[in-house]
């Protein structure tokens, strides 16, 4: 099946291929199409790959108002029975990486690798909330997802990737992408997102951890993800040389590289 009815929420997922379950989680503003570069590589490691669109984005209904990282954990979590199963691997990007944090926080047992990159410990600061309203107020400006689509493009991905052949294919179809997004679910997560905040409860997470940074992500730094390692404790960090904030697209190899050893890697209980 494509679709997952939990509640009034209608959930796009894409599930391929056999073995150890991955659940991929993507970020604000796109897909789980987020992870095209990693389903062959994954498949090829012997895994069974889902890949949910978060709600507000792809093919999944509509956000709720009032929607937070923690609700749409809970609604990943209620997936993961919906499929028979007890736990997963689990990698999540930015937003969808704030979701697997607290996944792995909320229901430990759950997730038994966790991978999370250019992502967050908390975006409750005073400087990221005001990011977050700056970012409501243009994309409920007319056309306001794909203008902030045009303007971030760059940061996205990277200006040498952007400007490669493979980067301009790209761009046409997420551009198609963001086109078709509806500015009040971005908003609503925009307003959600200020909410996060699990500096003082990443300690709670029992999953063997790999924290992923890029060298220079503009959007996420890589002390971001210092901070969320010295906060789980006996997470791993690894910094892939390059830019972009999605950096699993303009950094695929590496970022296959680095997760597919990690998820072959024996499974130690911490």
């Amino acid at each position: 099946m494509a679709f997952f009815i939990h509640g009034q929420h209608r959930h796009y997922y894409h599930d391929t291929g056999s073995g150890s379950p991955v659940l991929l989680l993507h970020g604000l503003g796109n897909s789980g199409r987020a992870w095209m570069p990693q389903l062959s590589a994954l498949l090829g490691l012997g895994h069974r790959v889902i890949v949910p669109d978060l709600l507000g984005h792809g093919a999944s209904s509509d956000a709720p108002e009032g929607i937070t990282a923690h609700a749409q954990a809970l609604e990943m979590l209620a997936l993961l029975d919906h499929l028979g199963l007890d736990s997963i691997q689990l990698i999540g990007l930015s937003l969808g990486g704030m979701v697997a944090l607290e996944m792995a926080c909320h229901a430990p047992h759950a997730v038994e690798k966790l991978i999370v990159a250019g992502t967050f410990a908390s975006m409750s600061t005073a400087h990221r909330r005001g990011l977050l309203s700056e970012w409501a107020a243009a994309l409920g400006k007319q056309d306001g997802c794909l203008k902030r689509f045009k303007s971030s493009w760059p940061a996205l991905v990277g200006a040498d990737f952007a400007a490669s052949p493979d980067g301009q294919r790209l761009y046409q179809a997420w551009h198609a992408q963001a086109a078709q997004l509806r500015a009040h679910n971005q908003v609503r997560w925009c307003e959600g997102m200020k909410q996060y905040d699990l500096t003082g409860d990443l300690q709670r997470i029992q999953a063997a951890t790999l924290v992923l940074a890029a060298e220079f992500d503009p959007i996420s730094p890589s002390a971001e993800a210092e901070t969320i390692c010295s906060n789980i404790g006996h997470a791993r960090l690894a910094t892939l040389a390059g830019e972009g904030h999605v950096f699993n697209v303009p950094l695929a190899q590496a970022f296959n590289q680095v997760t597919g050893a990690f998820l072959q890697e024996p499974l130690h209980h911490v």
